[in-house]
């Protein structure tokens, strides 16, 4: 089979090779993959700035069809229409685990990163993780479903009422999804960027969130929410400061390196500050449902598919920020 394989750690050292299919193993499921989606984190591990264990295919975005069942697998069927986290492996028997929040396991492995991906015609995974499209919802959108859990899993952390008043610092994919879960979450929303965002707000703009510069922000008496999707000090900066006092802020974006802030805003502003980490169970069925319903609509952040022979062009084309999501179509 084809695959997109991750050679080595420095910029650029991805290659295109024709690998063996996997083979499906007792108490896995093998897919074949449908569409499977770029994500930030691949975006970084191609600028050389995050170190995986080598070669690897990477792909952790992704939906497809049950090809075939391993032994001792029990309630599903061969060609049902699927997307499934990248969770393959926990303990099972933490604190994390025995809470529900296997996520934060020490032993967790992970398809795309430990364990071979989706950006390839065929992935095994763990029949644990493995959720059905419903009816209404695409193959091409339920590869979506995984950056929409993380949006859904971080707003289910701070738990809004309907009416709070919330800003959204950073307008990538996951700031729009967290911008879009809080809207359907009944609150007020507003998403800020940089003047290098323009393209970015302008998608935010088209999906029905309202842009604010920060200019605006130096005039607001203060949300009650923010969300930060950057990960950048500046960015972070900027959501303590649009903050009220007594306020939460939600922490979405990673920064990847350590960053300088004003911590001490946190104290004077008797601040609650939330981190969040990819998702939960129950965050991929809410997504679903949420899709299934029209309240959030991910069709606005895809652009062009492409076939993995693209795939420096896809990734260039990220890169760039002359699109906001591109997903490899098999």
């Amino acid at each position: 089979m084809k695959a997109l394989v991750r050679v080595g750690n420095g910029p650029g050292e991805f290659a295109l090779q024709e690998l063996e299919e996997p083979r499906v193993l007792p108490g896995t499921v093998k897919l074949k993959v449908a569409y499977a989606g770029i994500c930030g984190t691949d975006l970084h591990m191609y600028e050389g700035k995050m170190d995986l264990d080598v070669p690897v295919v990477l792909g952790h975005e992704f939906s497809g069809t049950i090809e075939e069942i391993g032994d001792g697998v029990d309630g599903f069927s061969l060609g049902e229409q699927v997307t499934a986290e990248h969770t393959f492996h926990v303990c099972g028997s933490c604190e994390y685990c025995r809470d529900g929040r296997y996520q934060l396991c020490e032993k967790r492995v992970s398809v795309g990163f430990e364990e071979q991906g989706a950006f390839a015609q065929y992935v095994l995974v763990s029949p644990d993780y493995i959720h059905r499209l419903p009816e209404g919802v695409s193959l091409r959108e339920g590869a979506m479903t995984e950056p929409l859990a993380c949006a859904v899993h971080g707003v289910e952390l701070v738990n809004p009422q309907a009416g709070t008043r919330s800003l959204v610092v950073g307008p990538g994919p996951i700031g729009i999804l967290t911008g879009l879960v809080l809207k359907a979450y009944g609150c007020r929303v507003d998403i800020v960027g940089t003047p290098q965002d323009a393209r970015r707000l302008e998608a935010a703009a088209g999906m029905g969130l309202s842009v604010v510069t920060p200019e605006d922000l130096e005039l607001s008496r203060g949300y009650d929410l923010v969300a930060d999707c950057s990960g950048a000090a500046g960015g972070i900066n900027a959501a303590l400061q649009a903050v009220k006092k007594g306020g939460e802020i939600l922490q979405v974006g990673i920064a990847g390196k350590p960053v300088t802030i004003d911590y001490d805003t946190v104290l004077f502003k008797e601040l609650r500050v939330q981190g969040t980490f990819t998702h939960v169970y129950s965050s991929w069925e809410r997504s679903l449902r949420l899709e299934k319903e029209g309240l959030v609509d991910v069709k606005g952040l895809l652009g062009d598919d492409r076939s993995l022979d693209d795939w420096h062009d896809a990734f260039e084309t990220l890169r760039r920020q002359e699109a906001m999501k591109i997903l490899f179509r098999f």
